[in-house]
């Protein structure tokens, strides 16, 4: 037989069979972890076809992914998994008039949308997961999300499917074709054989899917006259056959919606409301607790939804959305007449419903996101029972809870009677695995009993394999393997799943399971202080969820370029685990590992994680904890010492900038940066000036009195000593609204490059100078560098220093302190309204730790409509990280979406960017002149 090695030279297909890849592909978003034999990436149909084909003829075993966002493990085992994610995200043969378009298996649900918009079209179901859910992973677990009641599932939405089979043979399955028909004559008449049983089993009242095969809905297919085996393929879960590419029925977009939010003292109230709404024909009806809605307390991205829904000063313990698309006046009207709830909110605004929705879609990250190691788990969060008999289905499992002393969230899909339940356990000790164990069993039970579906919409998997005969009797069961043996003869896709092979249980093959801990090989020194007070606690918050793989910036850059899933937040944190716990590198000395270094190297410290990632993994401070480590044991190389001192780099270069200017155009001397501190030769430095900034300042004449009181102004590294003119715009703005301006005499650096660097020491040294002059002063500090205001406001207090949270309260980003100022006093500054157009790109850290809408505001003061704020992520540039040789291509791949917009601007569109290191990268890439926000304002004064 080949090897799969052999297959691996063979096949013109990439396949990855070492230890890193194996990792990175050993977990999804459920709690399991099991080690693939490797993962290939088809990057066409004849790839596919041809190592399936291979492996088949050796009798390797294969699994179809494409997000790894499953919550069952259904993308996971012992098998070559097939990533279809990185390459096949064509769009294809849209057919505007026949509402129809053919999509890659890879193709993103958001990517799709974002595609149909401008024709006015959508897709229809639309799953918490759609800004990285592939088609073909909806096709795979027959997905549906909150509006099934409306949409119903994926497959209702399917015209035809592309599919490969184990052996290669390719098909094309649907109503019309002939493909397949042969070969399922005998689960054809199996299913006809078992009509009765199929029609008792997974009867119509409910909304979405059952365990196992569409068998139901292949009979309704034979009952239309029109057999499609595509209904066996969806909610197949990879056993049957690859999906390569499938057309789709689109939808046209609802002209409008009513969003009706609706606050109760219980969850128990809110499920017996959600029963009594049902006759007015919602489009759906979520259910979201306390336990959910509390994780968004202190998180910048859900502020407004905070606000909007008045948590804070009308608790409540659960809440209900309610949405209506066709007579939505008369039907919001009928709800609010019925007086159900302590009270109600009906969203005026596409921006309320937008926050709204985002808060439900961020529910399972924001719950894995609690602290410490007991976490809200899956594993009974799937069943689906009649929509009206979900109160009496609630109450009961509510009883088995309390019997066996757990807490659980719930929240979910109402009005297809699926409430996503997620007990509270800590699955590293045996008592709460054996309370887990128990739960899931009466709950399969439960489930039974009320003739509902135990997999309605996240698929069997590992989670519940063992429950399947059970669950649909050995009749249909048997009937099921009849499609198997016609797809897949040898067992060979997926194996184990949907028929219990003795593989997979419940509560085994864990990622974290009773004992187990991270090893930590040094003393952790940063404090983790946001929310979980360690490094493990952090690394562990990563469940998985694949929200780093969403398209839309700025989480993660490096993803977002490459596609690769070693180069995402989650792939990072998997290499991280697996270095600590010796799966990776033979188990050699971790600190010096290859593949920690791959992880962290690559890491840009954007915080974009921190602030996107709703369970708030902190890759930067992770990033940061480890290569201090390894620096504190095995030393400092020379191009970290000497890149995390921009402040003496800035003073040398200040002092002679002739020289130093002419010495960084040469090209011997460029060389010999690349061979000692690893700067890339191709990316441009920054110039010194011969008058620093600092210099400037004391010795300005400033006659004028502040009418306003004084505030520090923070002259950063490169502002001292490389930009001069933005501080000095700064100062003019500044005293034009009657302030008096100071600087922290004696200031270090603000310590950014060193903590990226991982030079902690160093950085806490900077940081205690500083806060100690700052304890001499008083009024707000001013930042013009994003990058030095994030230490202020959160760095310092990683840090352990006295005085830190003090300082995070006083530090404010120059441009939100005018924004601020003219929010109270218009008149404070006399600005001229610019002819142009303005466009305002954001650093990353300012997105991770503030209200970006602050900048766009102060932007139509000076541009009115024309301002615009860019959709943009990472400029790529990261300080030094775009200056390395080893890292600049990386960086420019990064740069490439910003550069894209920016050249897509009207020519005469003013650019401004606030960070330094995002100016220094617009102006390698492009032509467009770039400037920062106090340079307009100075500019527009009267």
């Amino acid at each position: 037989m080949t090897t799969l090695k052999e297959i691996q030279k063979n096949c013109t297909c990439p396949v990855f069979l070492d230890d890193l890849t194996r990792q990175l592909y050993a977990t999804d978003a459920s709690i399991y972890q099991v080690s693939p034999l490797g993962a290939a990436f088809p990057r066409s149909l004849e790839e596919t076809s041809e190592i399936m084909a291979a492996c088949a003829a050796s009798d390797i075993p294969m699994i179809p992914r494409g997000a790894g966002s499953g919550l069952a493990g259904g993308a996971l085992g012992e098998a070559l998994i097939l990533d279809f994610s990185r390459y096949n995200r064509v769009i294809t043969d849209f057919n505007r008039e026949a509402r129809t378009v053919r999509v890659g298996a890879g193709v993103v649900l958001d990517q799709l949308n974002e595609f149909l918009k401008p024709h006015g079209l959508t897709f229809g179901p639309d799953v918490a997961t759609s800004s990285r859910a592939t088609v073909g992973g909806m096709i795979a677990n027959n997905s549906s999300g909150a509006r099934a009641p409306f949409y119903g599932t994926t497959l209702e939405h399917v015209a035809g499917l592309e599919i490969v089979m184990s052996g290669g043979e390719t098909a094309l399955l649907s109503a019309e074709s002939r493909d397949m028909r042969d070969r399922l004559a005998e689960a054809h008449a199996g299913v006809l054989a078992q009509r009765q049983e199929i029609e008792k089993r997974f009867h119509n009242g409910i909304p979405k899917r059952w365990p196992g095969y569409g068998l139901d809905r292949y009979l309704r297919s034979l009952d239309a006259g029109e057999p499609d085996p595509a209904k066996l393929v969806g909610g197949s879960e990879g056993t049957l056959c690859t999906v390569y590419a499938a057309t789709l029925r689109v939808v046209p977009l609802p002209p409008s919606s009513g969003l009706v939010l609706l606050f109760f003292d219980s969850v128990k109230e809110a499920t017996r409301a959600s029963a009594a709404l049902l006759d007015l024909e919602p489009v759906g009806i979520e259910i979201i607790d306390d336990m959910l809605f509390n994780q968004t307390k202190g998180q910048q991205a859900f502020a407004g939804a905070r606000a909007l829904l008045e948590l804070d000063d009308k608790p409540c313990r659960a809440i209900l959305l309610v949405e209506f698309y066709e007579h939505q006046e008369e039907k919001v009207a009928a709800l609010l007449g019925r007086g159900l709830g302590m009270r109600h909110h009906v969203c005026a605004t596409a921006q309320e419903k937008a926050m709204v929705w985002n808060l439900r879609k961020s529910g399972l990250s924001l719950l894995t996101g609690c602290p410490g190691p007991a976490k809200p788990t899956a594993g009974i969060e799937d069943v689906a029972v009649p929509p009206h008999h979900l109160p009496e289905y609630i109450d009961a499992l509510t009883g088995i809870l309390g019997r066996l002393g757990l807490q659980a969230s719930f929240y979910g899909h109402a009005a297809s009677g699926l409430l996503h339940v997620r007990p509270v356990v800590d699955l590293h000790t045996a008592r709460d695995l054996q309370r887990y164990r128990q739960l899931s069993d009466e709950v399969a039970a439960l489930a039974k009993q009320f003739r509902a579906s135990l997999t309605a919409e996240h698929g069997v998997g590992i989670e519940h394999t063992e429950y399947m005969l059970d669950q649909v009797g050995p009749e249909l069961l048997n009937t099921m393997r009849l499609v198997k043996n016609a797809f897949d003869p040898k067992d060979l896709m997926n194996p184990g799943k949907i028929f219990d092979n003795g593989r997979w249980r419940f509560d085994t093959d864990l990622r974290q399971g009773v004992g187990a801990a991270i090893p930590i090989p040094f003393e952790p020194v940063l404090l983790f202080d946001a929310k979980d007070h360690s490094f493990v606690g952090n690394l562990e918050q990563c469940n998985g969820c694949g929200g780093c793989r969403k398209d839309a910036p700025t989480m993660c850059p490096t993803f977002q370029a490459t596609g690769e899933e070693y180069m995402s937040t989650r792939g990072r944190a998997n290499i991280i685990r697996a270095v600590l716990e010796g799966r990776l590198d033979g188990g050699e000395e971790p600190l010096l590992s290859e593949s920690l270094e791959i992880a962290l190297s690559n890491c840009l410290s954007c915080k974009a994680c921190a602030a996107e990632c709703p369970s708030n993994v902190n890759l930067p401070l992770l990033k940061a904890e480890l290569v201090h480590a390894r620096h504190r044991k095995y030393g400092i190389p020379l191009y970290a010492r000497v890149l995390s001192r921009t402040d003496l780099l800035g003073a040398l270069g200040s002092a002679l900038p002739g020289i130093t200017n002419a010495l960084l155009q040469n090209s011997a001397f460029r060389m010999l940066l690349k061979h000692l501190v690893r700067v890339a030769p191709e990316r441009p430095l920054p110039t010194y000036v011969g008058e620093r900034f600092d210099t400037w300042f004391r010795g300005r004449d400033n006659g004028r009195q502040p009418k306003r009181g004084t505030v520090l102004l923070w002259d950063d590294c490169f502002v001292r000593h490389n930009e001069p003119q933005i501080g000095k715009a700064a100062v003019a703005v500044l005293e034009a609204a009657g302030y008096g301006v100071r600087l922290l005499e004696g200031h270090a650096c603000c310590g950014r490059p060193a903590f990226s660097m991982g030079r902690l020491d160093l950085a806490r040294r900077f940081g205690r100078r500083n806060l100690d002059l700052l304890k001499q002063t008083e009024g707000p500090v001013l930042f013009l560098e994003p990058s030095c205001y994030a230490m202020f406001r959160e760095d310092y207090r990683e840090l352990g220093l006295d005085g830190a949270a003090e300082a995070a309260e006083r530090a404010v980003l120059f441009e939100h302190f005018i924004e601020f100022l003219l929010r109270k006093e218009p008149e404070a500054l006399k600005l001229r309204t610019l002819e142009s157009g303005l466009a305002v790109h954001v650093h990353c850290h300012a997105k991770a730790l503030t209200d970006t809408g602050l900048a766009l505001q102060l932007g139509r003061r000076l541009a009115g409509s024309k301002a615009t704020l860019l959709d943009s992520g990472c400029c790529g540039m990261a300080g030094a990280f775009g200056a390395l040789k080893g890292k600049y291509a990386l960086s420019m791949e990064v740069g490439e979406a910003l550069v894209k917009l920016i050249n897509a601007l009207p020519e005469d569109t003013r650019l401004i960017a606030s960070g330094t290191s995002c100016r220094q990268q617009i102006n390698h890439c492009t032509v467009r002149p770039v400037t920062h926000f106090a340079e307009i304002l100075a500019e527009a004064l009267e």
